[in-house]
């Protein structure tokens, strides 16, 4: 047994997770990319014998086929000392094992990871891969969804092996030791049971156990001996799921399951599903199915077997794709409810930094929450007796609601105001010019909280009126921002939160405070990185590291007590915009925006087909920069588990990636210079973005490059080194494109400043011209202007573009149309004077990449402009949406 510090080629052992028959397993750091992974260790009683490492290399081969969102992967495989050993991803979550220890699944869980894993199954099925060992052990469940583990005795297109252990790879798991089968018996099928051939069909029928097992919390065969188990496999039929269940609301059920769990376990293969694809689509079937699949439960209370049926059927129907309540009088039931509103076709919710993107209204009744769709940032409300959402306005960010539900407030960042709109119909109303930085605040005493960029926290009448100021940075405490106030019921006292350096300059941790709207000194409440909300009947919501957490204020004395207990920790994370997006109403419902954050990086030829790319599943954000000469790229991921993000390298010849920057603040938005020697990156260690430049050798080169009230964006650098372009937010213009200089040296100065957004700007090759995206035309559009920026813009997209890019002879010029997704190009015939040709579409991208960021696509373009990098959301990604919560304060309520 290897201990702490000992290390395996690049992987340092951290602890042991687990140990059996056929392997122990060890969490373990990959030193090189600094990520946790999972190490199998073949035992050394086990290397010298031949049939153990040749199960062993098989294993590894299998899980190297296989590449899918809910199948554990490998990364690498080694030998150390005689010893061989698998380096695998390391899932952190519970088995479904532990997790059934406390019950049934409620309906939407069962539903999701039974789709999950069924998908998974049909992925390694037809690569000729039949696992064998399907058990809830087997099956970690994750914030992404299930992932599907143990390849050890799977049979693939080479050859089969016959011994019945387990070897299970990761925490939690119950290792089995050598020719047991315990553990595993109540999930085999006959055929296994009889030494017949197995094949994607035995599969099934272990499936058929797990999915009763998930709905009734018990085995689907039992036995007191293994002789009276095998018989009970061979010639018994279990209840139905449906009578099985449990009369309360996670009873609730489609019938059509019945119908699904017989045909997985019938005895004859052939009377079974005969594919793992046909069995995800009868459960797809039942879930698109919604209300209309779900029955009745009994109970001696009618009246709660009432309100809790109707609350159980919305709860199916908004998992699986209606994603809409049908209650229309929102009764909360005994049990808390869980489900997930997936946002309207052809929208997303924006990767990268969320900020505050959805609110509830205070009945509860009224989800007002932002997409962007085809590049525009769409306020919509969703009623939760409605079946579909209705489209409020364009243009619009941090919903919040009237105390009367009536009104939605929202900020419209193009025109700098303050807004509402009423539910009844009729245009927007101005409430007052602002610069909001986060999501206001309205109280039933007709006051409007709000905080403006590094100024502080304003009160303004809700008919409109001028701000006035309610707090100051206050200069002892080296305050940079005022964030996130939000009322107390009393009408008087409000939370906020403060961003302050430390003495170094450096962004400290931030700080969550109460005080009164007339005056008087602010009481520190706590640390937090978040917004922090209070809900009735007294509770702070904050969410830490992805989680969201309650705990017990008392509004009256201002007090805290007790410990703060998670309520959710599936929420879709940033740090610097407050952690996430969540909303609370007075009625008790919860909503936030939950999902992996995960993308692929892939790599298309012209035509737009796909080439083999090593980095999949990672957070990447849209910067991607490829080196001028083509063998590296940099781009910015963030840490789900801590929430910052940092500029990582990839060398794609070597096809490995490090980390560039290694600072605990946001590192994001790298650009290479034109040698490849220094890059210029965005960081908020100093509280708002501001440009920093780096060598490649890792020494910093410059502090502050330009620092102004709002975060800054490099875009380019020029090929002498001189000037960067910086895109720049003004109070007064919005986004605009400034020329500065690295050595700070002459003045920064504005080069397209106007009443219109403008954005993205590269220079070509040569420095002659600037190409730039502007929306005065009133759609975004690409120009290119001389660099001087004297003389006349032209025009050249023709139908909407976005995300310009050169190629490094500059007789190229590429960008994206953000309607239809599609890839442009335009030839460019004269360098010196800009004669170009008319655009023409080289290959369409996924609609998500284009719809989930208002103004840049995550892309780059090779030097020789004949490959292009495009981080993407995976082909097959799990759900993403509004997760909504239902009585979530049941537990806590208790422990009062």
């Amino acid at each position: 047994m290897l201990g702490p510090g000992v290390r395996l080629g690049p992987y340092e052992i951290v602890s042991i997770l687990g140990a059996g028959g056929m392997g122990q397993i060890y969490r373990a750091r990959d030193v090189r990319l600094d990520r946790t992974v999972a190490i199998k260790l073949l035992p050394e009683e086990f290397s010298g014998r031949a049939d153990r490492r040749q199960r062993f290399h098989h294993e590894a081969r299998l899980i190297s086929a296989l590449n899918h969102p809910h199948i554990c992967a490998l990364f690498d495989v080694g030998e150390q000392d005689g010893v061989a050993f698998l380096v695998m991803e390391y899932v952190e979550g519970e088995t479904l094992d532990d997790r059934l220890t406390r019950g049934p699944l409620p309906a939407n869980n069962l539903l999701r990871y039974a789709i999950e894993i069924a998908d998974a199954l049909d992925h390694a099925h037809r690569a000729q891969i039949t696992h064998r060992d399907l058990k809830p052990s087997n099956i970690m469940l994750t914030a992404d969804g299930a992932k599907l583990l143990d390849f050890g005795l799977a049979q693939g297109p080479a050859f089969a092996v016959t011994t019945p252990e387990s070897t299970l790879s990761m925490p939690g798991g119950k290792l089995t030791g050598e020719g047991t089968i315990v553990g595993t018996l109540h999930y085999m099928a006959p055929e296994q049971l009889e030494g017949r051939t197995a094949d994607a069909r035995t599969d099934i029928f272990a499936f058929g156990t797990l999915l009763f097992e998930m709905a009734t919390g018990k085995k689907a065969f039992e036995g007191q001996s293994q002789a009276s188990l095998i018989a009970s496999i061979l010639t018994s039929e279990p209840p139905p799921i449906s009578s099985a269940r449990r009369p309360n609301g996670v009873g609730l059920l489609p019938p059509a399951l019945d119908h699904i769990v017989d045909r997985c376990l019938a005895k004859s293969p052939d009377d079974r599903w005969q594919s793992a694809r046909d069995l995800k689509s009868e459960l797809q079937w039942v879930a698109a199915k919604g209300s209309d699949a779900v029955v009745s439960a009994e109970t001696q209370n009618h009246r709660r077997a009432r309100s809790v049926a109707t609350w159980a059927a919305a709860a199916a129907v908004a998992l699986i794709g209606v994603g809409l309540l049908v209650a229309r009088a929102p009764a909360v039931p005994d049990e808390v409810v869980r489900f997930t509103i997936p946002v309207p076709t052809g929208s997303a919710v924006a990767r990268g930094p969320i900020t505050t993107r959805l609110a509830l209204s205070p009945n509860g009744r009224r989800i007002a929450f932002v997409t962007t769709t085809a590049g525009v940032d769409r306020l919509w409300v969703q009623s939760l007796d409605s079946l579909t959402p209705q489209v409020l306005v364009d243009g619009a960010e941090s919903p919040f609601w009237s105390p009367d539900s009536e009104w939605v407030g929202f900020f419209a960042p193009g025109e700098g105001q303050l807004k509402k709109v009423a539910m009844t119909g009729g245009p927007p109303r101005v409430i007052c010019a602002a610069a909001v930085i986060d999501v206001p605040t309205w109280h039933r005493n007709g006051t409007i909280l709000f905080a403006q960029t590094d100024v502080g926290i304003f009160r303004v009448p809700a008919d409109g009126g001028t701000p006035v100021q309610v707090t100051t940075l206050e200069g002892s405490r080296r305050e940079i921002n005022h964030l996130w106030p939000a009322w107390l019921p009393d009408g008087r006292h409000f939370i906020y939160t403060a961003t302050s350096l430390d003495a170094h300059g450096v962004r400290a941790p931030r700080s969550v405070y109460v005080r009164s709207v007339e005056a008087g000194e602010p009481l520190l409440l706590m640390r937090a990185e978040s917004r922090v909300l209070y809900s009735p009947p007294g509770y702070l919501l904050y969410v830490d590291q992805g989680a969201l957490l309650a705990q017990v204020f008392d509004a009256d004395k201002r007090t805290l007590s007790g410990d703060a207990v998670k309520v959710a920790e599936d929420l879709a994370y940033y740090r610097t915009t407050g952690n996430g997006s969540f909303a609370v109403s007075e009625s008790g419902v919860l909503a936030y925006y939950g999902g992996t954050l995960a993308s692929d990086l892939i790599s298309l030829d012209r035509s737009g087909r796909k080439s083999d790319t090593p980095w999949a599943h990672q957070p990447f954000a849209s910067s991607i920069r490829i080196s001028p000469d083509g063998q590296r790229i940099l781009a910015d991921l963030t840490d789900p588990h801590v929430g910052t993000s940092d500029v990582w390298s990839f060398d794609l010849s070597r096809r490995v990636a490090s980390r560039f920057t290694t600072e605990v603040t946001d590192e994001s938005s790298p650009i290479w210079s034109r040698d490849g020697r220094r890059v210029v990156f965005s960081s908020d260690r100093a509280g708002a973005n501001d440009l920093y430049v780096k060598t490649t050798d890792g020494r910093e080169d410059a502090a502050v490059v330009f620092s102004r009230n709002g975060p800054q964006v490099a875009t380019d650098w020029s090929s002498d080194g001189r000037w960067l372009v910086v895109e720049d937010n003004s109070r007064d213009t919005g986004r605009d494109l400034w020329i500065v200089s690295p050595d700070g040296k002459p003045q920064p100065r504005p080069i397209a400043r106007t009443r219109f957004q403008e954005w993205g700007g590269r220079l070509s090759p040569d420095d002659r011209w600037l190409a730039f995206v502007t929306d005065e035309s009133g759609s975004s559009e690409v120009y290119v202007m001389p660099f001087t920026g004297v003389g006349d813009k032209k025009r050249i997209s023709t139908a909407g573009g976005i995300s310009p890019r050169w190629r490094r002879d500059g007789r190229e010029l590429f960008y994206v149309s953000p309607d239809s997704g599609s890839v442009m190009s335009v030839a460019v015939a004269d360098t010196s004077t800009f004669t170009a040709g008319l655009p023409v579409r080289l290959f369409d991208l996924q609609p998500a990449d284009t719809a989930r960021r208002p103004r840049e696509i995550g892309y780059d373009v090779s030097p020789d402009g004949q490959g292009f990098l495009v981080s993407t959301p995976p082909e097959q990604p799990p759900p993403r949406g509004i997760a909504v919560v239902l009585n979530w304060q049941r537990d806590l309520t208790a422990s009062r």
